[in-house]
């Protein structure tokens, strides 16, 4: 497994981030978690809303907090099991851009968009989590997050996303799947909710993320608490300092999350980064964000807590050479350092601002090799394949073996659209760049591919209560 902390590393970075937990603090701008925060006996300034949080209330937050937690999708079948050594791919996350399928040009994402996204991550076989791939700006900003849940629960049987921002909008979702799982009880055992919370670097809680957190929290839905700490911007332009203050942000996150519900499942994350110096922009395609994601994966071993990393960004507009070489390199870095869960693998350019079908179709390719290279190599008595070398000896061929039929589809990644023909074979194709294969496989899959279909009545009453969301914010 892939580090980059030796222990007394990890140690160093814990202490430090409990130093300004306790000396520094974090300013919390709800007032309930401030409240929850004080009684526990953290040193509250209400006035200027920071809390000072004592060493012990971290410990007895990360004991709280559960090793391992589930995530389901609609069926039961998909399930992930968070924090058992498994590495989960998802989409990008709420871009507000989409490269036309049809005309190659950027604009504005739909609702529209965002179905067929999650119907072409439905069938993507490396993509583990259907996630709200672009934001449907065609909607109103109260009702959108309805409506994508809504969609997403009917085009794929994959995980989905949830939404916390704000106690209006969480409740709208858990409500929406509470329908889905066969009401609110059935929720709190198979969750379907992710929930994503970012603290606002540096050192701060958010009142809308609050109030999702505390609402995920009381119902057991998986949150994932992690910052985008940028280096020389929002935090330390050194890495070391980065981890210190990212840490300390999870660290709090989490002990928020446990005394609102003691037990509540949270993922230990990571979206930090650095700032490039000569644009001010986030990175997202930089070799230090893999790294940050390799330290944040054995920070949350440390704390045995399951782990979110991202994975497969790129600065690059269109589907190139630099956006394949950033991808590669901060996904494979995150997957080979045990990353539990990790987000923006599929479909995301421009720094997740623009997502791109044929981008998660090449993606997809990426994450089953990426996947491939986790496994690692088996090594027992069938692949060690002592009888098949005895039996062709010196001079043989492997090709009519039984074995190599038994074993190449277990051994072998085998890609979809990866070309792998001679020069003259792939002439006669029509000499295609992956680029148009990709736009070809995204258009067949959006043609063809038709998700389960999820239970009429069920479907009638979640898109009943997106439309009175709508109706009521009106």
């Amino acid at each position: 497994m892939l580090e980059i902390l030796s222990n007394e590393q990890l140690y160093q970075v814990h202490t430090s981030s409990l130093q300004i937990l306790e000396n520094v603090g974090v300013k919390v701008e709800e007032p309930r978690a401030l409240q929850v925060l004080a009684d526990a006996g953290a040193r509250v300034d209400s006035q200027n809303r920071v809390a000072k949080i004592p060493s012990h209330l971290v410990k007895e937050g990360l004991e709280k907090a559960p090793s391992t937690c589930s995530l389901f999708g609609r069926d039961r079948v998909h399930e992930q099991r968070f924090g058992d050594g498994r590495v989960y791919f998802s989409m990008q996350g709420e871009g507000v851009n989409v490269l036309d399928l049809e005309t190659g040009e950027r604009r504005p994402s739909t609702l529209k968009d965002a179905i067929a996204f999650f119907r072409l991550a439905d069938a993507l076989e490396n993509i583990d989590h259907a996630s709200m791939c672009v934001t449907a700006l065609d909607v109103p900003d109260v009702a959108g997050p309805a409506y994508e849940v809504v969609e997403e629960f009917k085009n794929t049987t994959k995980t989905i996303d949830g939404y916390l921002y704000g106690a209006s909008i969480s409740r709208d979702t858990i409500r929406i799947a509470s329908v889905v799982a066969g009401g609110e009880e059935e929720l709190r055992k198979t969750p379907m909710l992710l929930g994503f919370y970012n603290p606002v670097s540096p050192l701060q809680h958010s009142k809308d993320q609050l109030e999702g957190l505390r609402i995920y929290a009381e119902y057991n839905q998986p949150t994932l608490i992690a910052p985008m700490d940028l280096a020389g911007g929002t935090g330390p332009a050194t890495l070391a300092g980065l981890l210190v203050q990212q840490n300390a942000e999870v660290l709090s996150g989490i002990v928020i999350a446990e005394l609102f519900t003691p037990g509540a499942p949270v993922l230990y994350g990571s979206v930090s980064t650095v700032m490039d110096m000569r644009t001010g922009n986030a990175v997202f395609g930089a070799v230090e964000l893999g790294m940050m994601n390799v330290a944040a994966a054995q920070l949350a071993r440390y704390y045995n807590l399951p782990s979110r990393g991202t994975g497969g960004g790129t600065e690059s507009k269109v589907s190139d050479i630099q956006a394949g070489f950033e991808k590669t390199i901060t996904l494979s870095m995150a997957a080979l350092a045990g990353m539990n869960f990790i987000y923006d693998a599929g479909g995301s350019l421009e720094s997740t601002l623009t997502a791109s079908f044929e981008q998660a179709v090449i993606d997809n390719e990426i994450c089953g090799a990426v996947s491939r290279a986790v496994h690692g190599i088996d090594v027992n008595d069938r692949t060690l394949a002592m009888d098949v070398i005895e039996a062709v000896g010196p001079g043989g061929e492997f090709l009519s073996q039984r074995h190599t039929l038994e074993n190449v589809q277990k051994e072998h990644y085998i890609p979809r659209i990866i070309n792998r023909d001679k020069w003259e074979v792939w002439q006669r194709a029509g000499a295609k760049n992956l680029r148009q294969v990709a736009r070809e496989e995204a258009k067949r899959i959006l043609a063809e591919h038709q998700p389960e279909p999820l239970d009429h009545d069920v479907t009638i009453e979640i898109e009943n209560i997106a439309n009175e969301i709508a109706k009521n914010a009106g």
